[in-house]
Formats: structure tokens, C-alpha cells, sequence
């Protein structure tokens, strides 16, 4: 049974964004609109911490953050998490710190 209340198409499907792509569009803003973090935050109504979040993806080894990249843009299923990104960011400064010592 169909209710008229309720619509009869289907909700457009989620899109989700490459966090390395999306970093790098945030700081190309933050640069040519001479923004501080915060102000970029307001901007996009999230917090400055969610900011930094995203801009120390750009911190992530090139080869690392060209792989990323390569994978493309507005994918219909999330390929790659930042919190994934974060580890692999965290790994390797860990493997620098043990090669130092």
C-alpha cells in the first residue's frame, strides 16, 4: 500500500568525498581567500578542529597522498577513511622517529 504522503522516488544516493582531494580544495580556499582556520570553519559550519582534522591529511607522504588521489572523487561507497589515512599518517611518523634513534 502506497501512502500519498510519502514520495514515490527514491532518495538521491549518498555521495562521499576523497579526504585527501577534499583537504586540498579546503586549503586552495584557506590560501585564496587568506582565511585562518577558524574562519574556514564558519565557512563550511563545522569546527576548526574538524579543519585541522582534514588539512593534516596534506601531512600524509606524497606518494601516499597521490595513491589517494588517484582513486578518484565523489565515489558512491567510501573507498578510503580518513581514520585509515590518520593511522597510515601515524605509522609513518613512527617509522621515521625509530629510524632516527
Amino acid at each position: 500500500m502506497v501512502r500519498p504522503d510519502m514520495s514515490k522516488t527514491r532518495p538521491e544516493s549518498r555521495k562521499y568525498r576523497n579526504p585527501v582531494i577534499y583537504a586540498k580544495e579546503l586549503q586552495d580556499e584557506m590560501i585564496q581567500n587568506s582565511l585562518s582556520r577558524k574562519e574556514l570553519a564558519d565557512r563550511h559550519e563545522v569546527s576548526s578542529d574538524r579543519i585541522t582534522q582534514w588539512l593534516c591529511l596534506l601531512k600524509l607522504p606524497e606518494e601516499k597522498q597521490r595513491e589517494v588521489e588517484n582513486l578518484g572523487d565523489n565515489w558512491s561507497k567510501q573507498v578510503v577513511t580518513e581514520r585509515e589515512l590518520r593511522a597510515i599518517r601515524r605509522y609513518s611518523i613512527e617509522a621515521r622517529v625509530r629510524n632516527r634513534q
